[in-house]
């Protein structure tokens, strides 16, 4: 019985996911990539992770619960603290993973490209999954952060610096704003 149900949700997912051609094998902030980003999503912002929980809906679904505050809105309205729900968790030894949704952890801090709230859950996704999320490391010996997206892996992983990648953000915001 569940295998169905796992089955449906990935599918309603993947309906609600933007037809935006991006590119999954690795993160790269060229103009069409970063380009299609922006476009697609409704809120960007840069977030630090204060607290992830997970719950079990009334109807088994597993969904985590992240409570982040905003440091740099760069698109859309976004609150000083809000939470952030997305589907998949583990609740009483029960999992739902979802292939290539990042899971965040507390402490954290990310840039995220978020879809609009889904009208059945509430829930925001990254647009392109993992493509729409990166992770912001910071060096604890010189402040400098730099930036790796989450859906990037061993060879694939490319390091940006995080200064110039909100740059870039921000003008593709604009761009895309004095276009309309």
């Amino acid at each position: 019985m569940r295998v169905p149900i796992l089955v449906g949700l990935v599918a309603a997912l993947l309906a609600g996911l933007p037809s935006t051609r991006l590119g999954a094998a690795s993160t790269t902030t060229e103009a069409a990539d970063l380009a299609g980003l922006v476009a697609a999503a409704e809120r960007i912002c840069e977030v630090q992770v204060l607290e992830t929980r997970s719950a079990r809906l009334p109807d088994g679904v597993i969904e985590t619960r992240y409570l982040v505050s905003t440091i740099s809105p760069l698109k859309g309205a976004a609150a000083a603290i809000e939470e952030i729900c997305m589907p998949g968790g583990e609740v009483a030894g029960r999992g739902l993973l979802l292939p290539g949704l990042p899971r965040m952890h507390t402490g954290q801090r990310a840039i995220l490209f978020l879809t609009a709230p889904s009208a059945q859950r509430g829930w925001r996704m990254p647009i392109g999954l993992g493509a729409g999320a990166y992770e912001v490391i910071l060096d604890p010996a010189s402040g400098a952060a730099r930036v790796i997206g989450m859906d990037a892996e061993g060879a694939d992983a490319r390091v940006l610096e995080h200064e110039a990648f909100i740059a870039k953000i921000q003008a593709e915001v604009e761009r895309q704003r004095d276009a309309r």
